[in-house]
């Protein structure tokens, strides 16, 4: 994941923000809990510009990948609740992006069935019937942008090849690479407007 923070980290200081102001694996302070360490923090004079965490599920999707969500949704949370509170990020508000990536080689593709094979008490949305770990990923991130739960998200679905090189594609047109460098872009010229 270091080289996929060092990638986005790049893509804040190639919209105009100075290679200081943009740092690796930072706390900033939370409102549920002390603080939350962000794999991407971008600062302007002081003011937070963006925050972006990296996950992977690279194995046991049956064990993390709801927690993975869960946890996701808590940070944004979080990071929206002290700045309403305490206003301690500055004067441009909570700005976040969550990043994903899947191993595909991690499970069957067979769709998941119930723990212990119980079923919800409340009808599930159909959207996720059938479901796999994989697709239930895409329709959560697709589902923080919608909802603005995040500003903007990158999925990664990866497997390894036959000959061991690595495929991958981006399953969620509203989060690729390049719909992330547009967000932070956006973003950056925002700061870069409001604070000079």
């Amino acid at each position: 994941m270091q080289s996929m923070a060092t990638f986005v980290r790049q893509m804040f200081i190639d919209a105009g923000l100075d290679s200081s102001d943009v740092v690796l694996d930072r706390a900033v302070p939370g409102f549920y809990r002390r603080s939350k360490e962000w794999d991407v923090v971008a600062m302007r004079k002081g003011h937070l510009v963006g925050v972006v965490e990296l996950k992977s599920q690279e194995s046991s999707p049956g064990n993390n990948a709801n927690n993975r969500l869960e946890e996701a949704v808590g940070s944004a949370v979080d990071a929206h609740t002290v700045q309403d509170y305490s206003g301690v990020y500055g004067d441009l508000g909570v700005w976040a992006a969550w990043c994903m990536t899947f191993n595909a080689n991690c499970e069957t593709g067979a769709p998941v069935g119930y723990k212990f094979n119980r079923a919800p008490l409340f009808s599930v949305d159909p959207e996720f019937e059938p479901m796999t770990y994989a697709s239930q990923y895409e329709i959560a991130v697709q589902r923080f942008i919608a909802t603005n739960v995040y500003n903007a998200a990158w999925m990664l679905t990866t497997w390894i090849n036959a000959d061991s090189s690595i495929g991958y594609y981006e399953p969620v047109p509203t989060a690729t690479a390049a719909t992330l460098r547009t967000q932070i872009e956006a973003r950056v010229q925002f700061a870069l407007q409001v604070l000079g």
